[in-house]
């Protein structure tokens, strides 16, 4: 891609509304009967694409001709800044569409976006159905990286963009906990007891996730949220055993269809009109878009702005999307790295960088979890 192309489809993002940052993606089956959620497999080797007007400023003194430079020695936490679209290949994380690249001790098996840099849950065998124990990694916007004193078994934690926290469950006794720990230093942030949850499934702790200051944990009559700086507890009605919020918004598909729903009240944000029948849904890092496709495989998803209700056709299936840092939805295939923002056509760049393939890649914005 020239340089004045890389300019202007800059200067047309700058234009669109593209709101800040992850959130996870929409995984309804209970793992009790253990099923595979979806996951993005790339099959065929490919390449990279450059960046496509995110956060220009991240590409300064890097050159798109040469292959990215891979750290794999410990340092210290650096600058945050935009990361565009992550994916990871194996043992590998990339970065800026990736130019940028970071070597893992392990199989990186799930990206999380924090407001610290990106956080690589690795494994030794990248399943996530008995690929405990656990470790995690940030990775800050040039590759440096910073493994954290933490290992979990299998639980699903979570992430909110805007901090610098990973929270997560854990049993006590005959109880549950929330712990929150701050991926900067490695320390707890705080640990509180949640009453009242029962019947998560088939995880060592209830799934969470992370929204502001309330962690939601899953329980079978539903989420419950804690504040994690207050220790206060209360029912979500809204939120569904699997919790999934961002920007205090949530996502539910029942027989009354598929609807956006504001996480404190229940209230319908967005009602998405025929929806398909197994429906895959990607509520975007920050709340305000979602992903609609069918789970079952076929081509034909479409992004919606939660507001408005303003669709837009997406080329592909929906689980092959992952959200950037900034909530662009993104997909990676031989041809490169494709963009689409809302209100414009989707742009795809050509490949570039020196990408390791081989089984399956992990994209950003998305939780893989069995």
């Amino acid at each position: 891609m020239t340089d004045r192309l890389a300019l202007l489809l800059r200067d047309e993002a700058d234009r669109l509304d593209v709101p800040p940052p992850p959130a996870a993606a929409a995984l309804h089956a209970g793992r009790r009967v253990r099923r595979r959620r979806r996951v993005t497999r790339m099959a065929s080797a490919a390449a990279v694409a450059a960046a496509l007007g995110v956060g220009a400023a991240v590409w300064t003194g890097h050159d798109a001709t040469r292959p990215p430079e891979v750290a794999d020695s410990t340092v210290g936490i650096g600058p945050t800044a935009d990361v565009d679209a992550v994916f990871a290949v194996g043992d590998t994380v990339y970065l800026h569409s990736g130019l940028v690249a970071a070597r893992m001790d392990e199989v990186a098996q799930t990206l999380y976006y924090t407001s610290a840099g990106l956080l690589v849950r690795t494994n030794a065998t990248g399943r996530s159905d008995g690929g405990g124990p656990f470790h995690f990694t940030l990775v800050t916007t040039n590759g440096s990286i910073s493994r954290l004193p933490l290992e979990l078994g299998e639980v699903v934690p979570s992430t909110d963009p805007r901090e610098p926290y990973l929270a997560y469950a854990a049993t006590s006794g005959d109880g549950v906990e929330v712990v929150v720990t701050d991926v900067r230093t490695g320390e707890e942030a705080a640990r509180f007891p949640v009453p009242g949850v029962a019947d998560w499934g088939g995880w060592e702790a209830p799934p969470v996730d992370l929204d502001g200051d309330e962690v939601y944990v899953g329980s079978g009559a539903g989420a419950v949220a804690v504040n994690w700086r207050t220790g206060e507890v209360r029912e979500s009605t809204p939120v569904a055993a699997y919790p999934e919020v961002s920007g205090n918004r949530t996502v539910v598909s029942d027989a009354d269809g598929v609807r956006v729903l504001d996480a404190t009240t229940g209230s319908v944000v967005l009602a998405v009109p025929s929806p398909p029948k197994h429906p895959l849904l990607l509520l975007s890092p920050d709340g305000r878009r979602l992903i609609v496709g069918d789970a079952t495989g076929p081509d034909g998803a479409a992004v919606y702005r939660v507001d408005t209700g303003d669709r837009q056709e997406l080329p592909g299936r929906a689980g092959d999307y992952g959200w950037t840092s900034t909530s662009q939805p993104y997909t990676v295939d031989e041809d490169g790295i494709t963009y689409c923002a809302m209100g414009t056509h989707c742009l795809t760049a050509p490949p570039t960088g020196n990408v390791a393939w081989g089984g399956f890649v992990r994209l950003g914005g998305r939780v893989f979890e069995s």
